[in-house]
């Protein structure tokens, strides 16, 4: 934030420099910012089209740890496979899986349904010696993980409903689910900036 604020600073003034802008002209002010600044503005504008409230907290740091660790202790379901990991790196887990659902557009049961599409897949394979193979086993216990994991994800974002919790990666997706799915919105960001540079594109997700 702190480079997207100098940044935009030094391209402001350089714009009133070359007579571009006026010192008092709005369209010279905010002319960079983050991903994420970005994001949340168009939620905060046009976040209702979809029935996002605007008064959400953001969260962040240690309280996202804090609130996927609430997620993991109210969780009611047997954890066969997660049981083996020590507790202490569930909600660690639970967020990373969370940020990468999120990044990719991809939903819960998206992947619910192609991991449980992978595991039928798996069990037809063939046999050596009348018994799966190692690769085959291995494979359908991380997919068994994955599952559970996704339960404890779930329960994480309901939590955050219910606190009315958002992220980062929340606000990214909503605005991508805005800029699709609702046209005026796209189209008011075409009319407000002609031209759009994407500095370190190579970074950005889906």
């Amino acid at each position: 934030r702190k480079a997207a604020a100098e940044l935009g600073s030094r391209v402001s003034r350089a714009l009133t420099q070359a007579g571009l802008v006026a010192d008092d002209d709005a369209q010279g002010e905010e002319l960079v910012l983050t991903y994420d600044a970005f994001a949340g503005r168009l939620v905060r504008d046009f976040g209702l089209r979809l029935g996002l409230e605007g008064d959400m907290q953001l969260l962040s740091g240690a309280s996202r740890y804090r609130v996927a660790a609430m997620a993991v202790t109210q969780h009611d379901e047997a954890l066969a496979q997660l049981s083996r990991i020590s507790h202490r790196s569930l909600p660690g887990r639970v967020l990373a899986l969370d940020s990468a659902l999120a990044a990719h557009l991809v939903t819960p049961e998206r992947l619910r349904q192609f991991s449980q599409y992978a595991d039928a897949q798996f069990a037809e394979a063939p046999l050596y010696r009348g018994k799966p193979l190692k690769a085959v086993e291995e494979s359908r216990e991380a997919l068994a993980e994955r599952l559970e994991l996704l339960g404890l994800v779930e329960r994480y974002r309901q939590l955050k409903q219910t606190l009315r919790l958002t992220e980062f990666a929340d606000q990214q997706a909503q605005a991508v689910t805005l800029a699709k799915e609702i046209p005026p919105v796209s189209q008011v960001m075409r009319d407000r900036f002609k031209v759009v540079l994407l500095d370190e594109y190579q970074d950005t997700s889906a």
